[in-house]
C-alpha cells in the first residue's frame, strides 16, 4: 500500500511548476513547458480582460459597484447574499486603494484560478496538453470572459467551486484525512461566496452514491469529517442569519418568479436552454474546429483519456449542476433566470477532452490556443468597445460610460464647500454609492436606499454626527420611480442645502440636449459633532 500522501503534496499537487511528481503524468516530457504555459495564459487572459476592460471603462458595473459598498465593513453576512466576495473586495480595497479597474482585475484573477484549478484536475487522468486544450475550451464559455466584467457573487464562485471539487477528487482517490478536511474547508467557503454552491456539493453526493468504490468504512469517515469541517465554517453566518431573520433568504423570495402553469414552464426552460446554448457557443465551436483538423490525426493511447471511474466523475461533476438546477425549477415552481447557469460549466472542457481521442497532439495544442486567443480578442474588443468607444458614438448610456470619477469629484468638492470636513456618509443607491466609494481617495461608506437594514455599519447616531450626502438618481424616468424611495425622500427632506448636478452622459441622438446627461439630486445633512464621527 502507498503511504497517504502529507499535506506538503497537496500544496504541490496544486502548483503546476515545477512540482510535476505530484501527479500521475509527470513523467511527460512536456510537462514543466506546458505548467509554464499555463501560467502565462492566465496573465494574458488577466491582461485583456481585466486590464482592458479597466482602463476603458469610466464606471464598474452594477454587481462591483454593490462589493465596493459592502466592503466597508466586515460583516457575516449582507442583507442579499453570504459575506465573502465583500471580505476579498474589503482585503482588495485595503492593499491596493479603491479603483474602477480594481473589480475588473479581481474578477479575471479568480476565473483564471479557476480555470488553472480545472487544468490541473485534468492533469490527474489525462495529459498536461490535453488538459490545456480543455482549459482553453472551458476559458470561452462566455460566462467566464464576457461575463467576467463584474466582480460578483458567481464570478466570486468559480475558483473555490474548481478548488472543492478538485480537493474532493484528490481525497476519493488518496484517501488522507487532511484531503477529506481541506474538501470540507473549501466547500465551507464556497457556501459563504454564494448558496448555488450548493448545486456543486449536491453533484459531489451523488458521484458518491454512484461510485461503489467509496462505499467503505474509511471514505464514509472521510466525507463526515469534510461535512463536520463544513459545518464549523459555516457556523458563524448560520448564527448571523438566524439573528436577522434569514434577511438574504427573504430578498431571493421576494425576486423569485414563480411560474404561472405548464406553458409558462416550458417557455421558462426552453428560453434557459437556448440563453445557456448561446453562451456555450465560442465553445462548442471551438471544439468543432478541432476535430476538423483532427481528422488526420493519429488516435492517442489509453493513457490521453480518463479510465471509467475517472470518465463517471467528468460526467457528474459537468451534468449534474444544470440538472440540479433544472430540477430545482421543476419541482419548486420557479421561473428560472438565464444568470443560473453562471457556474454550471466549469468542467466542460474536460468532459469534451475526455470525449475526443484524436486531440492530444503538439499540433492540436497550438490550434486550440491559437483559436481561444483569437476568440477572447474579437469577444473582449467587441464588448470593451461596444460598450465604451461605440457607445459614446451612438449616443448610447451603458454603465461603462458613466462619469463616475466625476461624480466622486463633484460629492467631495460640493459636501466640502458646505462643511469644511471630509465626507464619510452617502446615502443613496447602490449604483451612485459604489461609484464614489471606487473614486475616493478616503473611505467612504454607503447607507444603502437610505436603509441601515442594508448598512447595518451606518448608524443614525453615525448620521447625525457624521453628516451626510444624500443622492437622488434622476437620470430617467425609470431610476427616477424604481424601488422604495421613502428612506431616501425622508433623508433628503431634511437636508440643509439641496442642489442638482448634470453629468455629461450619452443619450439619444434625438433627445434634448439636457436629456443627454446623468441628472443627480443632491443634499446635505450638516454633521453635527465631526469630533465623534466613528465612520473611519
Amino acid at each position: 500500500m502507498n503511504p497517504a500522501p502529507s499535506p506538503l503534496d497537496s500544496l504541490r499537487a496544486f502548483v503546476p511548476v515545477p512540482f510535476f511528481g505530484a501527479h500521475p503524468h509527470a513523467a511527460k516530457p512536456d510537462a514543466s513547458r506546458v505548467g509554464w504555459l499555463v501560467l502565462l495564459l492566465c496573465l494574458g487572459q488577466v491582461l485583456m480582460w481585466g486590464v482592458g476592460a479597466g482602463l476603458a471603462y469610466k464606471a464598474p458595473e452594477l454587481d462591483s459597484a454593490e462589493q465596493f459598498a459592502w466592503a466597508f465593513s466586515l460583516e457575516n453576512g449582507y442583507w442579499k447574499h453570504p459575506p465573502a466576495p465583500s471580505w476579498i473586495m474589503h482585503a482588495l480595497m485595503w492593499i491596493f486603494g479603491p479603483s474602477v479597474a480594481l473589480s475588473f482585475v479581481a474578477t479575471q484573477v479568480g476565473v483564471v484560478i479557476a480555470l488553472a484549478i480545472t487544468w490541473r484536475l485534468g492533469c490527474e487522468f489525462m495529459s498536461p496538453r490535453r488538459s490545456l486544450i480543455a482549459a482553453s475550451l472551458t476559458s470561452l464559455v462566455t460566462y467566464h470572459n464576457l461575463g467576467g466584467d463584474s466582480f460578483n457573487h458567481s464570478t466570486a464562485l468559480l475558483p473555490f467551486q474548481a478548488a472543492t471539487v478538485f480537493l474532493f477528487y484528490l481525497a476519493t482517490r488518496r484517501g488522507a484525512w487532511h484531503l477529506w478536511a481541506l474538501a470540507g474547508l473549501m466547500a465551507g467557503l464556497s457556501m459563504l461566496v454564494k448558496y448555488v454552491a450548493v448545486i456543486a456539493l449536491a453533484g459531489m453526493l451523488v458521484y458518491a452514491v454512484l461510485d461503489r468504490t467509496l462505499h467503505h468504512r474509511r471514505a464514509l469517515l472521510g466525507i463526515a469529517l469534510a461535512f463536520g469541517v463544513f459545518l464549523v465554517v459555516l457556523a458563524p453566518h448560520a448564527i448571523w442569519l438566524g439573528d436577522t431573520d434569514f434577511l438574504p433568504f427573504r430578498y431571493a423570495e421576494s425576486v423569485a418568479r414563480p411560474m404561472s402553469g405548464l406553458l409558462s414552464g416550458l417557455q421558462s426552460l426552453v428560453s434557459f436552454g437556448l440563453i445557456q446554448a448561446l453562451r456555450l457557443s465560442p465553445m462548442l465551436l471551438a471544439v468543432g474546429y478541432l476535430l476538423t483538423r483532427a481528422r488526420a490525426a493519429p488516435v492517442q493511447s489509453a493513457g490521453g483519456t480518463p479510465q471509467p471511474r475517472d470518465r463517471l466523475f467528468l460526467w457528474v461533476m459537468a451534468v449534474s449542476p444544470i440538472v440540479l438546477t433544472l430540477g430545482f425549477a421543476i419541482v419548486t415552481g420557479t421561473e428560472l433566470q438565464s444568470r443560473w447557469g453562471s457556474n454550471a460549466f466549469m468542467f466542460s472542457g474536460l468532459l469534451a477532452m475526455a470525449l475526443v481521442r484524436r486531440v492530444d497532439t503538439a499540433s492540436m495544442l497550438r490550434q486550440a490556443l491559437r483559436f481561444a486567443i483569437a476568440a477572447h480578442l474579437v469577444l473582449c474588443i467587441g464588448q470593451v468597445a461596444g460598450k465604451t468607444v461605440f457607445a459614446e458614438h451612438f449616443q448610447r448610456r451603458t454603465r461603462a460610460n458613466f462619469p463616475g470619477a466625476l461624480l466622486a469629484r463633484k460629492a467631495i468638492d460640493t459636501w466640502e464647500a458646505h462643511t469644511g470636513s471630509p465626507l464619510r456618509i452617502v446615502a443613496s443607491d447602490i449604483w451612485l454609492g459604489g461609484n464614489i466609494v471606487a473614486n475616493s481617495p478616503n473611505r467612504v461608506a454607503v447607507l444603502i436606499d437610505g436603509h441601515e437594514f442594508k448598512s447595518p455599519w451606518v448608524t443614525e447616531r453615525a448620521v447625525m454626527d457624521c453628516g451626510a450626502l444624500v443622492l437622488d438618481d434622476r437620470s430617467s424616468a425609470e431610476s427616477a420611480l424604481s424601488g422604495d424611495r421613502r428612506a431616501l425622500d425622508s433623508l433628503m427632506a431634511s437636508a440643509s442645502v439641496t442642489g442638482t448636478w448634470e453629468l455629461p452622459w450619452a443619450g439619444s441622438r434625438q433627445a434634448p440636449a439636457a436629456e443627454n446627461t446623468g441628472v443627480v439630486r443632491w443634499g446635505i445633512i450638516a454633521p453635527r459633532n465631526s469630533a465623534e464621527c466613528a465612520m473611519e
